[in-house]
């Protein structure tokens, strides 16, 4: 479910992959170029293939920029992926404060072998939280989690920040709505049943 009216603004689905690939350069030190949008796009999946992949699978997409309640940001999930590697391994419950509660428990470095995420970084953010630049989030239709795309990092030193006492200040997102693989036939397959009753309703009607 998205918030109410005041929180919410509309999007293109290119302004979120444009702010998300201009992040994805200023870590890895590239020089921006101008880009068309299916440049910027494709430059978007090479440089972050697993995370940016819901942006084609889960197409077309509704996009929208807003501000999170601490509710729902103590409900973000991690970036979709296997449960035994890297994010999925770190929360033991699949949620961004999942991580922070493990990393607050155990330590940093053996959790970063372990999972392959980078623990010691996530310390580092914790002490100034990063909150200015957005997170990207993706849902799908019908369904409940909001997984954090771009930004797991961050987020995670949000929540560990706020686990160890903090006062939570809101955290804005970008939160891309795509088409659900698995209720869209079905909804396919109930308009074309509407359509067929509606065509024999006609003809008796006719008749």
């Amino acid at each position: 479910m998205i918030p109410g009216p005041g929180t919410v603004e509309r999007v293109p689905r290119e302004a979120v992959i444009r702010a998300w690939l201009a992040r994805e350069r200023e870590s890895s030190g590239e020089c921006g170029t101008d880009r068309s949008d299916r440049e910027a796009f494709e430059a978007l999946l090479e440089s972050n293939p697993g995370a940016a992949a819901f942006l084609w699978r889960d197409a077309p997409h509704a996009c929208y920029r807003l501000v999170l309640s601490r509710a729902r940001f103590d409900r973000l999930h991690v970036v979709e992926g296997p449960a035994e590697l890297r994010w999925g391994a770190l929360s033991p419950d699949g949620t961004i404060r999942g991580c922070a509660r493990r990393i607050d428990r155990e330590d940093t470095r053996e959790l970063a072998r372990e999972t392959g995420v980078d623990v010691p970084l996530i310390e580092r953010l914790a002490e100034d939280p990063p909150t200015t630049e957005p997170l990207v989030l993706s849902t799908r239709r019908g369904a409940v989690p909001w997984h954090v795309a771009d930004g797991n990092h961050r987020a995670t030193a949000i929540a560990l920040a706020l686990w160890r006492g903090v006062a939570y200040e809101p955290v804005s997102a970008y939160l891309c709505v795509g088409a659900n693989p698995v209720l869209e036939p079905f909804v396919q397959r109930l308009r074309g049943l509407a359509g067929c009753v509606r065509r024999r309703w006609d003809v008796s009607e006719t008749q």
